[in-house]
């Protein structure tokens, strides 16, 4: 309440005080009230906009998949280009892609149970070539596997040797793949790493699979009685399943624009008609309406609870397609029972979703709200609400303007007059009391996350989904408190890649042993411990103006015995007269005789777990760039096979303890070994030589 005034809202969390409402649904769901379906069953048709044919994807431009390779259309274009995928040659033939244009759904283990006349089963879709795309993630199934792309095409990130029949992407690279027959899904994480098979348990089999907000799953299932909407309840798509409406659907999922599909093509919506090939083509036949064309709602009377109360306005928060209507009219009463004469009731202009009511005053109000559509679309009503009784600054004018108060049509021009500022600016307080929300990085739409990235000085890469970009922003407080140290680095690289990395700080591991070198900071208690650094001979003194630092004392080398290689002058700088060929770097600055401490100074490596795999070296290395102090250098260790023997090895990071592979006879071993052979390295399986644990003695 502000100023006196109150409000009353329908909505579906309060209900809509329906006396009778025809043709709408949607009263008890969050999106709002719509157009209902028709009584018909569900028609594949009816169902394009929101499960394209599997060889159709939309992700901010249309692709389709062809015998031949993959096509992009762009927005606002007219005409299918090639798109470049990495790791296949431009208009690679299909079975480059592992799908055999010719080869029958048998060959992919996908058992026909549904007529050849079927739309969404023509020969094409049989065949099993099917392409998905989510944010900057592109995705092709087919016999021969799964392949996924990174930017566009530019990186493959993964192949999955199984067959897919239908892929479903999301923005951050999940992958849901249909094998065949059935209603499993696999999931798998960006990358290619298994993440569990989702058991739907529904009969039939899966037609259409789509991803929603939520990481929901979204099924389009055919059995003996037809075609089916499911829904997923659980975490990252999982179940348990309920059955879902269009209606839902609707709300939840964008239209793709594709509103008829046959066996000779298919029709964009503002676009145009398209063969397979890509080619322009006549319109296929359109589907027939899945919406009723007009609904009505009539409510009840809503009490203001204040005699001869002046109601004064009524405004709707609504979403209205171009080939869609909204129209709603009041009328006020004392007794509240509705008058049948449409004079007695105040109509909005057409399009109009604000309306002041000019009407008699009186203690209940009643309102009638329709919507139209063309079978297709359906307006979408979230919230009415309705102010009383009437306040206006026409309250905080002087009196000598309100002198006119006998003049009741002077009077109810001066409140309409006024109310149209009120209006405005009630909507700029509006906004003001809502823009603490958007400050919070859970709770603001996808589309403002980068204008709130700006604000703390973050700067999203395109790959990053929605929520990777919310935690960055949240932890952004603490990156920026510490910023330049080995946690920063290590939670910057978390929140993105989903992995904890190893951080190897180099100087900490010199590689160098110095003998009879200046003044070398070694700790007290590193010197008494039994890997302690020795010294080999007479040290020179401290050089002058040098403070001792606490807790050290002086050394003449510096480096564990054993664990370094010896210092020298002509390896470490190409020196005249003693360093040979290609084999010292040539330096022009720094002292030669500090380049023992200097070779690692003010450097480090980020190691990645072998959980990392497929992980794009050069985003890693901006995003740790971005987080390392600017006086410093950092080095990437991407995972790899097998056991890595240096300074630092950290086991589950860039060491991996492996089965060892099978050996073949005069061959050498594949892999690390820990154990040498007493016959040399690694030689492999000898006739009439004992083995043990897969390596020749």
């Amino acid at each position: 309440m502000r100023g006196g005034s109150l409000f009353r809202l329908l909505d579906p969390h309060v209900g809509w005080d329906a006396r009778n409402a025809t043709g709408l649904t949607g009263f008890t769901e969050p999106s709002g009230l719509r157009l209902a379906t028709t009584d018909a069953a569900l028609d594949r048709q009816e169902l394009l906009p929101w499960f394209p044919d599997r060889r159709l994807a939309f992700a901010g431009g249309w692709f389709l998949r062809t015998g031949s390779g993959l096509l992009r259309l762009d927005a606002g274009d007219t005409t299918w280009r090639p798109v470049w995928l990495a790791g296949l040659a431009s208009g690679a033939p299909e079975a480059a892609m592992g799908v055999a244009s010719s080869a029958p759904e048998t060959a992919m283990g996908v058992e026909s149970s549904a007529p050849e006349t079927e739309a969404s089963m023509t020969s094409g879709a049989r065949e099993g070539r099917a392409v998905a795309a989510a944010g900057h993630w592109i995705g092709l199934a087919g016999r021969g596997g799964v392949h996924l792309w990174w930017r566009e095409g530019e990186q493959l990130a993964a192949h999955l040797p199984h067959p897919g029949a239908l892929l479903a992407l999301t923005e951050s690279g999940d992958a849901h793949v249909v094998r065949g027959t059935g209603t499993d899904v696999w999931h798998y994480r960006p990358g290619g790493a298994p993440a569990g098979v989702i058991r739907t348990g529904l009969p039939g089999r899966i037609e259409g699979l789509r991803t929603g907000p939520g990481r929901t799953l979204w099924l389009l299932v055919r059995d003996d009685s037809g075609l089916s909407l499911w829904r997923s309840t659980g975490r990252d798509g999982s179940g348990p399943f309920v059955a879902a409406g269009i209606e839902e659907v609707a709300a939840a999922l964008r239209p793709s624009g594709l509103v008829a599909t046959d066996d000779s093509g298919f029709q964009l919506d503002r676009i145009g008609s398209f063969d397979w090939d890509g080619a322009p083509a006549p319109a296929p036949p359109r589907p027939a309406p899945a919406l009723v064309t007009d609904g009505e709602l009539h409510t009840l009377p809503i009490d203001s609870g204040l005699p001869r109360c002046r109601w004064h306005r009524v405004s709707l928060s609504a979403d209205v397609p171009p080939a869609a209507g909204l129209g709603v009219a009041v009328t006020v009463t004392e007794d509240g029972v509705a008058p049948e004469t449409p004079a007695d009731w105040q109509a909005a202009p057409p399009g109009a979703r604000d309306l002041l009511v000019r009407l008699p005053p009186g203690r209940f109000l009643h309102l009638r709200l329709r919507l139209t559509g063309d079978g297709a679309v359906t307006p979408v009503v979230r919230r009415i609400r309705l102010d009383f009784p009437r306040t206006t600054s026409a309250e905080l004018l002087p009196p000598a303007f309100l002198s006119d108060r006998e003049n009741p049509a002077a009077d109810d021009f001066t409140q309409r007059f006024l109310a149209l500022f009120d209006t405005t600016v009630a909507g700029v307080d509006r906004v003001i009391e809502r823009y603490p929300a958007l400050l919070d990085p859970a709770g603001v739409p996808d589309r403002v996350l980068p204008w709130l990235g700006g604000l703390l000085g973050l700067a999203f890469e395109a790959g990053w989904g929605a929520g990777v970009r919310r935690e960055l922003l949240a932890a952004a407080p603490r990156l920026y408190r510490r910023r330049g140290t080995p946690w920063a680095v290590r939670e910057a690289v978390r929140i993105v890649l989903g992995v904890r990395p190893d951080l190897v700080e180099q100087a900490a591991g010199r590689s160098w042993l110095r003998l009879g070198g200046p003044f070398t900071e070694v700790p007290l208690s590193a010197r008494t411990s039994l890997s302690a650094r020795t010294s080999l001979s007479a040290g020179t003194p401290q050089p002058a103006g040098v403070p001792q630092p606490t807790g050290v004392r002086p050394s003449v080398g510096d480096g564990a015995l054993g664990g370094v290689r010896l210092f020298g002058r002509s390896a470490a700088r190409f020196r005249v007269g003693t360093s040979a060929l290609s084999s010292a770097p040539l330096r022009s600055d720094g002292d030669p005789v500090q380049d023992p401490l200097t070779a690692d100074a003010y450097r480090f490596r980020v190691v990645l777990p072998a959980s990392a795999a497929g992980v794009d070296a050069e985003a890693l290395r901006r995003l740790v760039t971005a987080q390392a102090p600017a006086h410093t250098r950092a080095g990437i260790t991407l995972p790899g096979p097998g056991w890595v023997v240096g300074l630092h090895s950290v086991v589950g990071v860039d060491t991996a303890f492996t089965v060892p592979p099978p050996t073949v006879i005069g061959k050498p071993l594949a892999g690390t070994v820990l154990a040498p052979s007493r016959r040399g390295q690694r030689t492999g399986v000898v006739v009439g030589g004992a083995v043990g644990d897969g390596v020749a003695w």
